[in-house]
């Protein structure tokens, strides 16, 4: 069990482990921890530690620590700016596209709109039945989170609700957290309902629309709830639309931060028909070398 550590204490652990204070006085590193969370701090710590040794490379400095930290907030600022543009864009022309189909009833909380499509495959179909029962798990999900709908307090949900009628597409669309969102177009039996939104948004087919959104999510949750970006290694396969080609500045491995950048730098700029939140976005992943390391050759 890990003790409570005060934060001269804290302090010391980063002193202990070799960083350099510099002209940076205890007290202000230690306000830096304690508005900061030290174990936060300690993320982008370790990005500067001996390869496999628990302690900085020698030189490095508290200002450095400080100042990628800094950047990193204000980079996770501009992602939701821009995030910002994308999603409204994103569920308003879905909605569009899609409650011309469903109209204005309850029909998009039928099974049968959803995948999977026929019965559970056999067992000795191994990977059919997982991708069934997956198919299942992720259309169950969508379901319950368009239901839970009824009981939210928005004005224009319980204007229907009030009315007895059943909340329309457009406006459930509305509510529904981004993740959902993301999970709805994945579940959907029918793709080609949306073509349209793929062509409005210059993209090349319905999966490349489908792994933006999720690409989009999941870099719009880690900065919405504060996480590090910088020297941070994706999980899942950021797949670069033409538009983004057209902004970004150098190569891009599939798996990693500059590479989520430069898809929501293109399809803001896409929609704004404008190149200056690219710019905006990219000049300050440029700002300094070891910022440019840490997003397009992440190490965590």
């Amino acid at each position: 069990m890990k003790d409570w550590i005060d934060l001269n204490g804290q302090v010391q652990k980063h002193v202990d482990r070799g960083l350099d204070l510099g002209g940076i006085q205890n007290s202000k590193f230690a306000m830096f921890l304690y508005s900061s969370n030290y174990y936060r701090v300690s993320g982008y710590g370790r990005c500067f530690y001996e390869a496999g040794a628990e302690r900085y490379v020698a030189g490095t400095t508290a200002v450095q620590l400080m100042d990628i930290y800094d950047l990193d907030r204000v980079l996770r600022n501009l992602i939701l700016d821009g995030v910002g543009v994308v999603e409204p864009t994103l569920r308003s022309r879905v909605a569009f596209h899609v409650a011309k189909v469903v109209g204005g009833g309850d029909a998009y909380l039928k099974e049968d709109l959803y995948l999977p499509i026929g019965p559970e495959p056999a067992a000795s179909d191994v990977n059919g039945r997982k991708r069934w029962q997956a198919e299942v798990r992720n259309r169950d999900k969508v379901l319950e989170s368009f239901r839970e709908i009824q009981a939210r307090d928005e004005i224009f949900i319980r204007h229907h609700v009030n009315k007895g009628d059943p909340v329309p597409f457009w406006a459930a669309i509305e509510v529904v957290s981004l993740g959902t969102f993301s999970r709805f177009l994945r579940a959907l039996r029918d793709k080609s309902v949306l073509e349209p939104v793929t062509k409005s948004l210059q993209l090349e087919d319905e999966p490349k629309l489908l792994q933006a959104v999720q690409n989009i999510t999941f870099l719009r949750n880690i900065a919405a709830h504060h996480g590090r970006l910088w020297n941070r290694r994706f999980d899942g396969h950021v797949t670069l639309p033409a538009i983004a080609l057209k902004v970004k500045r150098q190569y891009l491995a599939p798996k990693t931060p500059a590479a989520a950048l430069t898809l929501l730098a293109g399809l803001v700029d896409q929609i704004e028909t404008s190149t200056d939140y690219s710019k905006g976005l990219l000049d300050l992943v440029h700002s300094e070398s070891a910022f440019v390391d840490g997003y397009y050759r992440p190490i965590l």
